[in-house]
């Protein structure tokens, strides 16, 4: 594959940082395009910005373009090339797989953490997920005990 290195500046991408230009993949030539060209972006991840003879260009995932040049054929709409191993930069064929978004956002998502409560109202043990400790500090185990403890609050108290 001839590769050469060109300093170009791609809009969206870290500024002028040394860009390559591959010889085109057969599919992508079929589908009128005639140069390539390969960047590195902050992420860091790799960037094919395909060029047509008419000064048009497109820019897609470097796993993107090498998946759908070597199977010849493109990524349903709402599906992304994912990288089996995690490693954004390892774009090797057998590490590259099409999920659909919404699995590949959730894919790589940590799991929710929950803590261990006492109820202030009723004394009863629940759990509560930890992210939401900041915004409820002393939370109930129902809307029940909340809403005694909300009219606890909120009345006078006589002595």
């Amino acid at each position: 594959m001839k590769q050469n290195t060109h300093n170009v500046e791609i809009a969206g991408s870290s500024p002028v940082v040394p860009t390559m230009i591959q010889a085109i993949s057969e599919y992508y030539l079929q589908k009128g395009f005639d140069k390539v060209y390969i960047n590195t972006n902050k992420e860091p991840r790799k960037v094919a910005t395909l060029h047509r003879p008419d000064g048009s260009i497109t820019s897609m995932s470097y796993a993107k373009y090498l998946y759908t040049s070597h199977y010849k054929t493109d990524v349903a709409e709402g599906d992304q090339v994912d990288h089996i191993n995690g490693d954004k930069m390892d774009d090797r064929i057998e590490n590259l797989q099409v999920l659909s978004r919404n699995y590949n956002n959730k894919k790589d998502r940590e799991p929710a953490k929950y803590v261990m409560c006492i109820c202030h109202v009723c004394g009863c043990e629940f759990i509560f997920p930890k992210r939401n400790i900041n915004s409820h500090p002393n939370p109930c185990c129902s809307r029940k005990c909340g809403g005694i403890k909300s009219y606890l609050n909120s009345t006078p108290r006589k002595q």
